[in-house]
């Protein structure tokens, strides 16, 4: 299973310099939403390892991370953003079920041509 790295502003450069995806979800401990459906995060990038296993997957606390949130225009949790080759390619705000993170992630990976 593909580790999802918890990321702050000492080691945000792991998935900001990465030369491929990075998924990050932004989040709090007191956001209800966030701490719900994070399982369907972890099952997302579990599935999505086995197929893009050059994949990064992280999360961001936005009380411990307050710069990255503010870097990247983070206002709705829980938000998460698509990096490719360090650039924020994809919004996906609020909750989502595992189909609809899927079927988004598809049309990341078409659109940039990321397919071998």
């Amino acid at each position: 299973m593909t580790e999802i790295i918890e990321y702050s502003e000492n080691n945000s450069a792991e998935f900001e310099w990465y030369d491929g995806l990075a998924v990050i979800r932004f989040y709090a401990e007191w956001c209800a939403p966030c701490v719900q459906n994070f399982p369907v995060f972890e099952q997302w990038a579990k599935r999505q390892s086995n197929t893009e296993p050059k994949v990064k997957f992280g999360k961001v606390n936005i009380d411990q991370s307050p710069i990255l949130t503010l870097r990247y225009n983070v206002y709705g949790l829980p938000s998460t953003l698509v990096f490719y080759q360090g650039q924020v390619v994809k919004r996906i705000a609020g909750v989502k079920t595992l189909h609809e993170l899927e079927a988004i992630f598809r049309l990341v990976i078409q659109t940039h041509s990321l397919q071998d």
